[in-house]
């Protein structure tokens, strides 16, 4: 994907939002997973090609996933331990999640490779008991794609029957599985489901999740009338919108390390191993709950637009990727514009125009100025709705994510080329500037 993901890791769209108080004003500061602090290892080889070590091991996770399906909680006690009584909690979660969410696909295989346990799991589960990483494929009803995540399981005996006693990684792993990784919402805490019109809603506690699921089904019915570039005319109208129920939960769901999302408002996630990925927008309860309705609105809007042009998987310079995005969302929400070209137009007005656009490096965090690149992401785009037409952006859009060369794109779309394109766009940031 070119971005400097992992290999095998579906690159995440982020979106940092801010608000200044008093005003309604919402500016865009849009940031890329693969610029995270400390990015997932790459993905596993699915476990289906992977003979699980332990059979009896395997049927007892088979035992758990059938009876959190159809609701058999005896069958779900009996295949638990509870030699640790720290799981108790933890197993009525999980139980809770299997019963409650509209499940199409939930398939949990062991792999082969396992640990021992050590510390205090060892002493209090005995030296037989063991660790062994999952792979968990999931898809709710009315998704088209499956989810795929690694989940760490702990077992131990009862006599020789193999009991679930754990889910949380080895305490010191030798291999890169014990890292921190990306984890289902239904994983990080309890949730509940909430759906209509194709699209989902899992929310965590304290959140609506009907409250959510209206906002979303809005930002859906935005991006259906007014986005056909890329993916996005193949685009059933399905969306999977997860609310965990805090920045820690949120931080857990996509592997990242605690802090290192502060600020960033939601994540359109590639929940799989490559292209074709489930897309799922994941919300930062921390930040969404102190933006007034209008940015919701726009946050919501502009990742339904990375999950309809399946965006993670465009070889789209960001620019244009994460430009499109917002002028679709501020179109669409216009009083949440203003303001969100000025750190451009101050830099602009201090220094001259910038000579080129922001490459991808640009929108890592970490980078200088990143509230200076998404505004020259979204002037660029803008420039191309007001000078050709909003139909014009989109083509452009859809020849790029088709593997076009930029400045062929240019050429074929708009009747210009790269360089005339950015003196442009240059002379319009320019013109606004004075303005």
């Amino acid at each position: 994907m070119g971005r400097g993901a992992p290999p095998g890791l579906t690159v995440p769209r982020t979106t940092r939002w801010s608000r200044a108080l008093g005003a309604l004003a919402v500016a865009a500061a849009l940031l890329t997973a693969c610029s995270s602090p400390t990015p997932p290892a790459p993905r596993p080889t699915p476990a289906a090609t992977v003979p699980a070590a332990d059979p009896a091991a395997q049927s007892v996770v088979d035992t758990l996933v059938q009876a959190g399906r159809t609701g058999d909680r005896a069958a779900f006690d009996a295949a638990t331990s509870t030699v640790d009584p720290t799981f108790a909690d933890r197993a009525r979660l999980l139980y809770g999640n299997l019963v409650g969410l509209p499940w199409a696909v939930l398939d949990v295989r062991l792999r082969a490779d396992r640990e021992p346990v050590r510390g205090r799991l060892r002493e209090l589960l005995g030296p037989d008991a063991w660790q062994q990483p999952a792979t968990v494929r999931w898809r709710l009803v009315g998704e088209t794609a499956t989810a795929e995540h690694t989940v760490w399981l702990t077992f131990d005996l009862d006599g020789d029957r193999p009991q679930l006693a754990g889910t949380t990684p080895p305490e010191d792993p030798d291999d890169p599985d014990g890292a921190v990784r990306p984890q289902p919402v239904w994983w990080t805490g309890p949730v509940s489901a909430a759906s209509r019109d194709g699209v989902t809603v899992l929310a965590g506690p304290g959140q609506s999740a009907d409250a959510w699921l209206d906002r979303a089904v809005a930002a859906a019915a935005v991006v259906r009338e007014r986005v056909r570039a890329g993916d996005a005319a193949r685009w059933g109208g399905g969306l999977v919108v997860e609310v965990p129920a805090s920045r820690t939960a949120f931080e857990a769901e996509l592997g990242a390390d605690p802090g290192s999302y502060t600020g960033i408002a939601a994540v359109t996630l590639g929940e799989g191993s490559g292209a074709g990925s489930a897309l799922r927008v994941v919300v930062n309860p921390d930040v969404t709950r102190v933006l007034a309705p209008l940015g919701v609105a726009v946050v919501l809007t502009h990742e339904t637009v990375h999950v309809a042009t399946r965006s993670p998987d465009s070889p789209a310079p960001t620019w244009l990727v994460e430009g499109l995005a917002d002028e679709v969302a501020l179109a669409a929400n216009p009083a949440a514009a203003d303001g969100v070209a000025e750190p451009l137009l101050a830099r602009v007005r201090a220094d001259g125009a910038p000579e080129a656009l922001p490459g991808d490096e640009a929108f890592l965090a970490g980078a200088d100025d990143l509230a200076v690149s998404y505004a020259a992401a979204w002037t660029a785009c803008r420039y191309v709705a007001e000078t050709w037409s909003e139909e014009d952006l989109q083509r452009l859009y859809t020849a790029v994510d088709g593997g076009q060369r930029l400045d062929a794109a240019l050429q074929a779309t708009l009747g210009t080329d790269e360089a005339r394109f950015t003196a442009g766009w240059r002379a319009a940031l320019a013109r606004q500037a004075r303005s």
